[in-house]
């Protein structure tokens, strides 16, 4: 099936949040970035956030390519 010129647009889009949310995942669990402002407990967190939200939008990404076929 092919897709509108809007969907394709929109599943760059996803896609490209998908990476970016789990690269902001990486970066806080294992890189020193921004030590001095989030440090402690609160890396850790915020790292589970970027990885919670990135596994969410992987999924609704998967579900809406899913219905589409």
């Amino acid at each position: 099936m092919k897709k509108s010129p809007i969907e394709l647009i929109n599943l760059a889009f996803s896609s490209m949040m998908v990476l970016l949310t789990f690269t902001g995942f990486f970066v806080f669990l294992f890189t020193d970035l921004m030590s001095d402002r989030v440090f402690g407990n609160k890396r850790y967190v915020l790292a589970i956030v970027f990885l919670a939200y990135a596994v969410y939008r992987s999924y609704r990404m998967y579900q809406v390519f899913k219905q589409k076929e």
